[in-house]
């Protein structure tokens, strides 16, 4: 055996070596029964998952969801001076963007145009004219989406998710895929939520007193002056006599704190959002948030209640996560809260400043832990604070913990999203479609290796073997390359036998050709390779373009296909052009050949 052929067969043994050492893994956890994976110990799972093939969407099972950025929130976020026609304007443009199909801010302009709404005087700081603003704010819309996407990325990664698909789709969604999500409840609730982060002091008692009174007495002066208020607020209480009802017969005292029953909080939220009461809120720098959680109380018939806390807060913030450095989910090791998960939060050195002044003003008062407009906890500052470091305490479970650390570090989102569409995939429909497409691949490939053998003879043979050996190192890239293999992905392995067995036709139509010129076998191999490379070499450029451009700008299905056809490219290019014509040089370099099988 000559250097030049040795050279190339460690080449090709090591390419093969490397391709077997990278799927070998992947075969051993597709084989192994529902008993070996149970007694296999995480770090064993963690080896196998993280070296097998992954599995897209359509073949392993999840979810499939559509985000909706709200944009009139975001437009109600960056307003200033707001009043009665603002909001109403803003009201009517919720209704009319989600009646219609035309682009959100074309509804935008034409319904500012249509109630002659004055924008410069809410948008003041985005432009003079009409123009300039809806320009701003369409510039503040594309960022905001984009901030959006990159949060959620951040958080699906942090959730672990392997090869998730997170794509624009639109002027304002975005689409998530997750495959072999175990939780799509917690899945939807980190994907949601806005992670808005807020410390906030709590009022003292007399305020508290004091606002409920002036509630009371809003409640009390609609009831006497007007009969259609009188109905409204007895519908809302559900009750009798409403000149003897008010905010505060809704309330309990609980440890306290004021309590209110979780089956009265729709109401508590009516009389919340009446303009009078805004007035008052507004007035006084005041807020009223529930707690988080609730808790259970026997009431006067003998039945559990769920019943949730009432904080009176100061309506400005003092901090917010803005200023959140890190936030990692910790089983409480001291205290009454030993063994519990909790969450730590650590600023960054401007946090760290506010967070001494604030605590050092506020001694004995009471500070709320706000995420998202609901109180994890509010506890007494005994002293003052340095360091910058915090604790999130009263959570339910160490998932939950673990999922507002996620947010808190991955950041809040500029505006709320809604899960506009959602579908699920099971695991058993996965499953069929492995089963589907591994048999159509077979089915394929057998017809393949009959069809070139009947054609070709013994060179038939050779090429079926470099056929199998392509779709073994194929499947070897993607599994060292971690890529995720989709329905249509299979599709593309079946491609790529195809394309296989034409680069071999090609090359045996050419060596065909030479010999009825009358050349030697050796010559007629030589140049049949040569004349066809060229050939070969452009139509699989052109096709590599193309799975370029699906891999670009192509969703998940698309783009594990286009992943398995640029690497099956290059597979069987090299299967095709290295691999048969090392075993032709093999052959012809030991016997003198006369005759060839083709």
């Amino acid at each position: 055996m000559d250097s030049s052929i040795r050279n190339r067969l460690l080449t090709i043994l090591f390419v093969f070596g490397l391709g077997i050492y990278a799927l070998l893994p992947s075969l051993r956890y597709s084989l192994m029964d529902e008993e070996k994976k149970s007694n296999l110990s995480d770090d064993q799972i963690d080896y196998f998952e993280s070296r097998s093939i992954k599995q897209g969407l359509d073949l392993k099972g999840g979810i499939y969801i559509v985000l909706e950025v709200d944009l009139p929130q975001l437009i109600d976020n960056l307003a200033k001076n707001k009043d009665n026609n603002f909001n109403e304007f803003l009201i009517d443009l919720k209704n009319e963007y989600n009646n219609s199909s035309s682009d959100f801010f074309t509804v935008f302009e034409n319904l500012a145009d249509e109630k002659e709404l004055k924008l410069p005087r809410y948008f003041i700081n985005y432009g003079k004219t009409k123009d300039q603003i809806i320009s701003q704010l369409s510039l503040q819309s594309e960022d905001s989406i984009k901030r959006v996407i990159e949060i959620i990325q951040n958080r699906v990664d942090q959730f672990g998710v392997a090869e998730p698909t997170i794509q624009k789709q639109g002027n304002n969604r975005v689409i998530v895929e997750l495959a072999g999500i175990e939780d799509p409840e917690r899945a939807r609730d980190l994907l949601q939520s806005t992670a808005l982060l807020e410390l906030m002091i709590v009022k003292n008692v007399e305020s508290t007193n004091t606002i409920i009174r002036q509630i009371d007495s809003i409640i009390a002066a609609s009831n006497a002056n007007d009969n259609s208020q009188n109905d409204e607020i007895n519908e809302l209480f559900d009750s009798g006599s409403s000149s003897e009802l008010g905010f505060s017969s809704l309330l309990i005292s609980v440890g306290g704190n004021l309590a209110i029953s979780s089956k009265d909080l729709s109401t508590f939220k009516d009389i919340l959002s009446k303009d009078d009461v805004k007035q008052i809120l507004e007035a006084t720098n005041s807020t009223i948030l529930t707690s988080d959680s609730s808790i259970k109380l026997v009431n006067e018939i003998g039945e559990e209640e769920e019943f949730y806390t009432l904080f009176h807060l100061f309506n400005n913030a003092e901090l917010t996560g803005g200023v959140i450095e890190d936030a990692q989910m910790r089983l409480s090791q001291a205290g009454v809260t030993a063994g519990q998960a909790v969450v730590e939060v650590e600023m960054n050195s401007e946090g760290s400043r506010e967070w001494a002044r604030i605590t050092g003003a506020n001694i004995n008062n009471r500070i709320a832990i706000v995420l998202d407009k609901k109180v994890h906890m509010a506890p007494v500052i005994r002293s003052q604070i340095f360091g910058g470091g915090t604790v999130i305490e009263g959570l339910d479970s160490i998932e939950e913990a673990e999922d507002i650390a996620i947010v808190l570090r991955a950041g809040a989102l500029p505006v709320p999203v809604t899960i506009a569409e959602e579908r699920t995939v099971g695991a058993s429909l996965g499953a069929d479609s492995i089963s589907k497409g591994t048999l159509s691949m077979a089915i394929g490939l057998l017809l393949v290796v009959c069809f070139i053998v009947f054609f070709y003879k013994m060179s038939g043979l050779i090429a079926s073997f470099s056929v199998m050996w392509t779709l073994i190192l194929l499947l070897g890239v993607l599994a060292l390359l971690e890529a995720t293999l989709t329905l249509p992905g299979i599709a593309g392995l079946i491609l790529t036998v195809g394309m296989s067995v034409d680069a071999n036709v090609i090359i045996f139509e050419r060596i065909k050709e030479e010999l009825r010129n009358g050349k030697s076998v050796r010559s007629a191999i030589d140049s049949g390779y040569e004349r066809a490379i060229r050939t070969i070499v452009d139509a699989n450029l052109t096709t590599g373009i193309a799975a370029a451009v699906l891999y670009q700008y192509g969703s998940g299905p698309i783009k594990g296909f286009a992943t398995v056809l640029f690497w099956g490219i290059i597979v069987s290019m090299f299967t095709a052009i290295i691999v048969t014509r090392f075993v032709f040089d093999f052959v012809t370099s030991r016997k003198n050949i006369e005759k060839l099988s083709i």
